[in-house]
């Protein structure tokens, strides 16, 4: 005679299943409509003068990609940049305490030529990706440095 008794376990187990997709919110689980949190991406934009204020996106709910930081030692630039991206960017006056956010996947850089492959550099060795204005860098040395740094760390450059 074979047991068909449920047990009080195995019928915890199913119903804790079967009712988690009533507790997790949609926009948690993503779908139709809707954007999972883990397919955001989330970005910074390093230079926010002339050329850098056209990388900035304003944050908008739901919308994808979310910008999170903008930074400018121009405290008039990082103004204009704050404002243009809206809530839920933060300012900074300095690339690094940016490259230190844990929560940031890609960096912007669009700050005058000479600081490209220096912010590329520092960004792929923090584990972000880059999009960089161009010129990449001023010269050939750093264009290989900025190549390799790529490599080593497994990350993805475009330039603009």
């Amino acid at each position: 005679m074979s047991d068909t008794t449920l047990k009080r376990r195995n019928f915890l187990s199913t119903a804790f299943t079967a009712s988690s997709f009533y507790i997790v919110p949609r926009h948690v689980l993503g779908g139709p409509n809707h954007t999972a949190p883990s397919e955001v991406i989330t970005r910074a934009v390093i230079g926010t003068g002339s050329m850098g204020r056209n990388h900035i996106r304003q944050n908008k709910e739901g919308s994808a990609p979310q910008t999170l930081a903008v930074c400018d030692v121009d405290k008039n630039h990082l103004a204009q940049g704050l404002k243009k991206a809206g809530p839920g960017c933060e300012p900074y006056s300095d690339f690094r305490e940016v490259l230190e956010r844990k929560d940031i996947d890609v960096v912007h850089v669009g700050t005058p030529p000479h600081w490209h492959a220096l912010i590329s550099i520092a960004a792929c060795q923090a584990g972000k990706d880059v999009y960089s204005e161009k010129p990449m860098t001023r010269f050939i040395a750093e264009g290989r440095a900025v190549i390799n740094a790529v490599r080593r760390y497994g990350r993805i450059f475009s330039i603009n």
